[in-house]
């Protein structure tokens, strides 16, 4: 086995390592994984929701293949994150495949996109690997005019749909119209008639269902605001308004290309440069391929780094990648899994939600709550917009306090301090363990709800137990 057999091997034993260890990273992955468990306790494999939420964010590929992977491995972070681990094998595999059948050659590195990406429980190295595999039977079909690899392509082109949308047809579709360019007999073995119906008879098998079953609030929800919404303005944040995120779209994507494809982008710039004489139906490949996508997403108000991953397989065709540039990237990646895991395992949620998840009765929290702090505390917190929630335990965030002042006084005790970085927002935290009595009236009130209650939460509504409280109950407050 030579060295970028070696390096790739070891880094990828890393990754999945990083994969079982690393708690969930806020805030993408504990609502995937609340979803999944969701599913698991309601057996609805249709509708995605989070504390009995409608969660129009993704199609459901994703969930599935998780729902699949933690029935056999148990409700633990590899179990969420393995499909992603897979998919990234895949995905490397489809890539050598895609080079070899563009240039007679495989060319393949393991990069930190691709290895960030097979490392998190989302959907990012599941639909990179469709879009590949879909594009490599877009290019058998168009060669061999078999009709079996052109009906692979649009099978896996609506899986790739599935998976997360739009993005598929937006990284597949330039490439293939560049493979294809002028040729009618490229084109008629590429794209028979049948070919974009069995693409949407794939994606409608789900797709109905689901929105009879939520009278279209989905395909409201999941096109209008995920669709529609985040390309008409930047969607939590993520991206600048008008002519000037349009303007800043080309350089940040070359940037984060430069980042996820590491160290291959230079190699990139020769090709364009170079390449075109030597095989014109390569070089029109990768551009549409590359720039097409990249000018679409540069149009988009929302504007993410990883949107780009899909693209990673034709930056490997364009920059034939060396022994030592494979060793480079599979070592970049590992030491990004690495440092993911030190990042995550300074998070104060996973320790803190684990506890409250062990306390003896129910905790009560003011919106909103961290989701992996949410995840890992399960059933025992509920998030509530005021003091009536009838539990036993409180969670606050920095500053909430006094909204428990008079509440808590003069039996409020500190028992367990949790401080960490919250990644999401880039900033430190410190949750803190309180423990309360409670008096006879409160014992006899204890406040609404009887046996069960449906307290109001962050992203819905979670039904809490509230029976069997003991003459003296404690209550613990997380204060950050």
């Amino acid at each position: 086995m030579n060295a970028p057999r070696i390096a790739t091997v070891l880094a990828l034993a890393i990754l999945l390592a990083v994969a079982a260890w690393a708690p969930l990273v806020d805030r993408d992955e504990p609502r995937y994984a609340q979803a999944v468990r969701e599913m698991h306790q309601s057996g609805d494999l249709l509708v995605p929701k989070n504390f009995e939420q409608l969660r129009p964010d993704k199609p459901v590929l994703v969930y599935w293949l998780q729902w699949a992977a933690t029935t056999l491995v148990g409700e633990r972070e590899l179990g969420f994150r393995l499909p992603s681990f897979l998919a990234l094998l895949a995905w490397l595999w489809l890539a050598a495949q895609l080079a070899q059948e563009l240039c007679d050659e495989k060319r393949w590195a393991l990069v930190p996109g691709m290895a960030l990406a097979g490392v998190l429980a989302t959907p990012d190295a599941l639909v990179g690997a469709l879009t590949t595999a879909s594009l490599l039977a877009f290019v058998r079909a168009a060669k061999c005019r078999h009709y079996w690899w052109a009906f692979l392509a649009w099978l896996l082109f609506g899986l790739g749909v599935l998976a997360k949308g739009p993005v598929t047809p937006l990284f597949v579709l330039p490439a293939l119209a560049g493979y294809c360019g002028r040729g009618k007999e490229l084109w008629r073995a590429a794209v028979p008639w049948w070919g974009p119906l069995l693409s949407a008879a794939v994606v409608a098998a789900w797709f109905l269902p689901a929105n009879l079953a939520t009278d279209w609030d989905f395909a409201r929800l999941g096109l209008g605001k995920h669709v529609v919404q985040r390309a008409l303005s930047p969607l939590e944040s993520h991206g600048i308004r008008g002519r000037l995120g349009v303007l800043l779209g080309p350089p940040f994507y070359l940037a984060s290309l430069a980042v996820a494809g590491f160290p291959l982008l230079l190699s990139l710039v020769r090709f364009l440069r170079a390449d075109e004489k030597k095989d014109p139906q390569v070089w029109r490949t990768v551009v549409w391929g590359v720039l097409g996508p990249m000018a679409v997403l540069s149009l988009v108000a929302t504007k993410l780094p990883h949107y780009i991953l899909p693209a990673l397989p034709l930056l490997f065709v364009a920059s034939r990648p060396t022994r030592g540039q494979q060793v480079a990237g599979a070592i970049a990646s590992a030491v990004l899994a690495l440092g993911l895991l030190l990042l995550t395992l300074g998070t104060p949620y996973r320790p803190a939600g684990l506890l409250v998840r062990r306390l003896p009765q129910l905790t009560c929290a003011f919106p909103l709550q961290e989701p992996s702090l949410r995840f890992y505390a399960g059933e025992k917190l509920i998030v509530t917009p005021s003091t009536n929630g009838g539990c036993g335990f409180w969670l606050l965030r920095a500053g909430e306090e006094e909204k428990l002042r008079g509440f808590l006084a003069p039996s409020a005790q500190p028992i367990r301090t949790f401080s960490g970085w919250n990644l999401a927002k880039g900033r430190k935290e410190t949750l803190r363990l309180y423990q309360l009595k409670i008096g006879r009236r409160e014992k006899e009130n204890p406040g609404p709800g009887g046996s069960s209650a449906e307290s109001p939460t962050g992203r819905g509504f979670i039904l809490a137990a509230k029976n069997g409280l003991p003459s003296t109950r404690r209550t613990a407050i997380l204060a950050r």
